[in-house]
């Protein structure tokens, strides 16, 4: 089976991940600090700290803008569970918005439509690598006064303009999963925008110490004895920093960053160049909008009908080829209806008639042409 997707690892990850392990030092290490600086530099950020997830960089978000019950939190539906658990876990209320069919990225309008005096937040993901209308959504959060986090889970170092993505609202999360274009295991950052907010995120980091006060240097982690006082408990956080084998994993693909990069973007344009050969309106491609720089995260297509779907996904599927569905919308889950009594058409419409096809960097020309050769032939049949 031809997966969807497939970590660019090689024998040049293994070298950081023995320097880890020769050093002995397995937390708060030289490579957890060298990439949140690579990082940092990267995106062009003010802040940046590795975390276990991007879940756990979702909930430090949500612990960061003090979320608390009756506090409302749009997000759209079609998205992941991680961003409404985070939101949940501080006994706020997730709203879920509508999605441009178009990009599968949150509507706009509807973000307009679903603001109260209640409004906490806006989480706005950006989908398959391809930035949402932030611009207008980060305009909007802005006279209104609401946070906006960026769950850009899918689009490391894509852009919108001349800004990386998740370097944008007050906050931005970013995944280094298995399943992203760079990995470091369960890995994930996170981007902090708002100055005011950097602070508390060390503390919240480190279980809710002031630990980084006292203790900074991974070679010498012991309190000097000239130093007064210890740290101690000073506010809510948890064990959510990255371990140091996570870290030099992550350090080394980013090492590798523009090649892997550069691949996923010149597989992603064949596709777009031979789907595009087939006039019909029976599906289409979701695309970056304009003045965005996409990651290539996702190759999406979207079918007219859903008979059409299954029958393309059970073609490919029996050729060995994971053609597959997305997300369920969070809204019509056993969890969400305790918080959604409303629908959403759009999103209801579109969600099971979204397939996925294979890409990532390390895709064969005979994998590829295997693929084509069953698109197409599903096509004229």
């Amino acid at each position: 089976m031809i997966p969807i997707t497939k970590p660019s690892l090689d024998i040049s990850d293994l070298r950081y991940i023995k320097n880890v392990i020769k050093s002995k030092i397995l937390t708060d290490g030289f490579y957890q600090k060298k990439t949140e600086e690579l990082i940092k530099n990267l995106i062009k950020s003010k802040f940046v700290s590795l975390t276990q997830s991007c879940t756990a960089a979702l909930e430090i978000s949500a612990i960061l803008i003090n979320l608390k019950k009756g506090d409302e939190v749009i997000m759209p539906s079609y998205g992941f569970v991680s961003v409404a658990n985070s939101v949940v876990l501080r006994n706020a209320k997730p709203v879920f918005a509508e999605i441009d069919p178009k990009t599968l990225n949150i509507s706009y309008e509807d973000i307009k439509r679903k603001i109260t005096k209640k409004t906490r937040a806006i989480y706005a993901i950006h989908y398959a690598g391809n930035s949402c209308e932030i611009e207008k959504i980060a305009k909007l959060a802005k006279r209104r006064r609401i946070y906006l986090i960026e769950d850009a889970a899918h689009s490391f170092l894509a852009k919108y303009k001349n800004k990386f993505l998740g370097t944008i609202g007050d906050i931005g999360v970013f995944s280094f999963h298995e399943t992203k274009n760079l990995v470091g295991g369960q890995a994930g950052c996170i981007s902090i925008n708002n100055l005011s907010l950097a602070e508390r995120t060390n503390t919240i980091l480190d279980k809710g110490t002031d630990r980084k006060k006292f203790i900074n240097n991974f070679k010498k982690k012991i309190i000097s004895s000239q130093k007064k006082g210890f740290y101690s408990w000073v506010d809510i956080g948890s064990e959510y920093r990255a371990s140091e084998l996570t870290s030099a994993l992550l350090y080394s693909q980013i090492k590798k960053v523009k090649k892997i990069q550069k691949r996923r973007e010149r597989i992603w344009k064949k596709y777009r160049k031979n789907i595009g050969k087939f006039k019909t309106d029976n599906f289409y491609l979701i695309k970056p909008i304009k003045n965005c720089v996409s990651a290539y995260h996702l190759l999406v297509i979207i079918f007219k009908s859903l008979k059409k779907s299954n029958e393309f996904k059970d073609m490919m599927q029996k050729n060995g080829i994971a053609a597959t569905f997305h997300y369920v919308p969070l809204h019509k889950s056993k969890m969400g209806k305790k918080f959604c009594n409303y629908k959403l058409p759009i999103t209801e419409k579109i969600y099971n008639r979204v397939v996925r096809l294979p890409l990532f960097s390390d895709i064969t020309n005979k994998e590829f042409q295997k693929i084509l050769y069953t698109f197409k032939k599903f096509m004229v049949d």
